[in-house]
């Protein structure tokens, strides 16, 4: 479904953005602070066809490889059994962006941008419950509950630091087009 807002199949600037917010993943941050939702959501926006699903997942992997041995160094994991339920968060983010239609933009970012944290956090948590085999959280609607509660704080940093990046990143996008239409006109003047 087309979002009628100007995509090229091979924008420039927001592969660049998109491709740069992904890269960011790798530097020290907080937990859940990372411009991975946004970029999904831009990626959906203003990057057509096959690249706007392509660029975030393609993001996603290599950083999870470049972030294999770092994180095992603290127990951590890149890959388990959550990485398809988190990639398949972020594409449903690509597919959210590709509703963001002209006009009151700003409302309609932050709106999805929230939207996408929000089906984040919900889906990552109960397959986080539904995974922990009655171990971490009891298989019961309390469990769930408890899971979803201890896991507030996260979703705290990740709405915030998502709805950040998502004004951020669409925002840079804005001047840096509005910059090339400008040169653009002067050339040809």
């Amino acid at each position: 479904m087309p979002s009628g807002n100007n995509k090229q199949a091979h924008h420039p600037f927001a592969i660049a953005l998109a491709v740069t917010a992904g890269l960011l993943r790798l530097m020290p941050h907080p937990p859940n602070c990372t411009p991975i939702g946004a970029m999904t959501l831009f990626s959906g926006n203003k990057i057509q066809g096959f690249y706007s699903w392509l660029i975030p997942l393609g993001v996603m992997f290599i950083t999870d490889l470049l972030l294999y041995f770092p994180l095992e160094q603290i127990s951590l994991k890149a890959f388990s059994w959550m990485t398809p339920v988190i990639y398949g968060c972020f594409l449903l983010n690509v597919a959210l962006g590709k509703l963001i239609t002209p006009g009151r933009l700003i409302l309609k970012i932050s709106l999805y941008s929230v939207i996408c944290s929000t089906i984040f956090f919900m889906v990552t948590n109960f397959a986080v419950w539904l995974g922990s085999d009655g171990i971490s959280y009891p298989p019961s609607l309390g469990g769930l509950l408890l899971c979803y509660e201890m896991a507030i704080p996260f979703y705290h940093y990740s709405m915030l630091s998502d709805l950040f990046f998502t004004l951020c990143i669409f925002g840079l996008n804005a001047i840096l087009e509005q910059g090339l239409l400008i040169s653009k006109a002067e050339a040809k003047s």
